[in-house]
């Protein structure tokens, strides 16, 4: 063997999830490093949707948001077609939410993101390093051991505090904690192309269902759509497919006529569905893809794998810093896994009603989805319930034991749940709650209340100094609700922070590094310091 390294944290696999951990931890100071056994970056891009929740834990990063805003695009919609008919149109930015500055989905090109990632992370002093194979992984009480092997051949040994697999599917440090990935192959077959396509829909998300199956066509640019379908009956499935085989889908799928030209890749897939029996094996921790792998519907994939690494991110820094107890890290699985299985088991119920090859399953959704789709998904109410699933604004870990409430606090936002954004005005002009939930530490709101139930700015002082025993790494933050008040706290000019949050009276959020709830309540019912997780 060669060198002997010894980082905190080693992170292996460097997709959006590797990225997103090695952000987290560049932002918490904490030594790291992040290998993948690539030799560089794919130019091929997989997932093509950040939804609302992780475009706000991406703008806990310096230049990310603006650079993916500026080269994607929230104009899309989402038009379904059943046998060749049309049967909705879903304008993704028309959901009733009020409490995020992100109303719909980001479409914008895997590969770009990873590559503005990176160019964060640079900003940082940090850098992937490419082709790095773990070969072995190993661990005890002193700490975690991988064997690298590089392109050249040579060979390292790195010794780590913790080992983050961030590898994928075939994860080789899942493989080596023992965890099962419990699941199954889904029956279909499916083919990918990246062509041109001249047509008469314009270049919006297209859902085509029948008789055979389904078709899917994404607009990339240029003219260039991603078409992913199942594959046609009569062709080999043992072969590669061809353009001929994407002009079957479409004649089986896709009305009018339709000219496909100029493939810049085609490949064949199954698909998955499967979870990590845990997500923690001592000094081994799974995230993204080495956790969980499903169906492509709603765009799930990618973005469940960021936040599993927002939440693990912090925690990690706590434990090494000796802040939290290592109990904390078993928190990442009680939290994480649940949000995992619940995607897992949504996103397959609606793949295997959109992707059957069963003859009676194939005829009631033919039949059921004209009158359903239109049903459920016209209605502004329960648009924005199925629409909060898939932005993951609604994932919550109130059952988790780092989380509380204080006294007879009973709101509608409890400890667990995503802090609510809003806007607020300081003397430094508007600015977003989400904004101010930057930085590697925890973050203390007071609101002052309401009408009659308003406290002045020297209570709200007091109050702070009964509620955190030090100051170091808790941002306070005050909210008010008097215009005047303006230059010595922020205010909510419209309420709706204090009605998000249920404050009629004064009350205090603790709000955790990863932008949820550790704690809340009313400022009368807590006379003691708030506990830190």
């Amino acid at each position: 063997m060669g060198s002997k390294t010894k980082p905190d944290v080693l992170i292996i696999g460097a997709g959006p999830t590797g990225l997103m951990l090695a952000l987290e931890l560049s932002l918490q100071n904490i030594p790291f490093r992040i290998i993948d056994s690539s030799p560089s970056r794919s130019p091929y891009s997989r997932a093509f949707a950040i939804h609302a929740r992780s475009l706000e834990l991406l703008s806990r990063h310096e230049g990310i948001l603006p650079s993916l805003i500026k080269r994607g695009t929230f104009n899309l919609s989402v038009n379904l077609f059943s046998n060749k008919k049309p049967v909705f149109t879903l304008n993704l930015q028309d959901t009733p939410f009020k409490d995020t500055m992100f109303p719909g989905p980001l479409f914008v090109s895997q590969a770009i993101t990873e590559e503005v990632m990176d160019g964060a992370l640079a900003g940082y002093g940090n850098a992937v390093e490419w082709g790095a194979e773990a070969l072995e992984v190993e661990q005890d009480d002193e700490g975690a051991y991988v064997a690298l092997r590089r392109a050249d051949g040579s060979e390292e040994l790195v010794q780590a505090k913790y080992v983050v697999g961030c590898d994928g599917a075939h994860s080789i440090v899942r493989k080596s904690a023992g965890l099962s990935f419990e699941g199954a192959v889904y029956p279909q077959d499916f083919i990918l192309a990246d062509v041109q396509l001249e047509w008469e829909h314009k270049a919006n998300l297209h859902i085509f269902i029948g008789h055979y199956g389904l078709l899917a066509a994404l607009p990339l640019k240029n003219g260039i759509f991603r078409l992913v379908c199942s594959r046609p009956f009569e062709t080999d499935k043992e072969t590669e497919p061809t353009l001929d085989d994407f002009r079957a889908a479409i004649k089986q799928h896709v009305p009018g006529k339709v000219a496909i030209s100029n493939p810049i890749w085609m490949t064949s897939f199954r698909l998955h569905h499967r979870i990590a029996s845990n997500y923690r094996s001592g000094r081994l921790f799974l995230a993204g893809d080495a956790a969980h792998i499903h169906s492509p519907v709603g765009g799930q994939g990618m973005n469940t794998g960021i936040q599993d690494s927002v939440n693990l991110g912090w925690k990690l820094a706590r434990v090494l810093r000796g802040k939290s107890p290592d109990s904390l890290l078993d928190s990442y699985h009680l939290e994480r896994h649940k949000v995992g299985l619940a995607i897992l088991h949504g996103t397959d119920r609606v793949f295997e009603m959109m992707a059957t090859t069963n003859p009676i399953f194939l005829f009631l959704r033919n039949w059921l989805v004209p009158w359903v789709v239109p049903f459920i998904m016209g209605d502004a109410g329960r648009r924005a319930s199925r629409m909060r699933f898939v932005s993951q604004l609604g994932v919550r870990y109130r059952n988790s034991p780092v989380v509380g409430n204080s006294g007879s606090w009973n709101g509608k936002l409890r400890g667990g749940n995503r802090a609510a954004d809003g806007k607020l005005v300081g003397s430094g002009g508007e600015t977003t709650l989400i904004g101010l939930l930057k930085g590697p530490g925890y973050h203390l709101l007071l609101f002052s209340g309401v009408e009659d139930a308003t406290v002045s700015l020297q209570v709200l002082c007091e109050a702070e100094k009964t509620l955190i025993e030090s100051r170091h790494g808790v941002t306070v933050h005050k909210i008010l609700t008097a215009e005047e008040k303006s230059k010595e706290g922020l205010v909510d000019a419209e309420g709706r922070l204090h009605d998000w949050y249920g404050f009629e009276g004064p009350g205090f959020v603790l709000v955790r590094p990863d932008g949820y709830i550790g704690s809340i309540g009313y400022l009368e019912d807590q006379d003691s310091p708030v506990p830190l997780a």
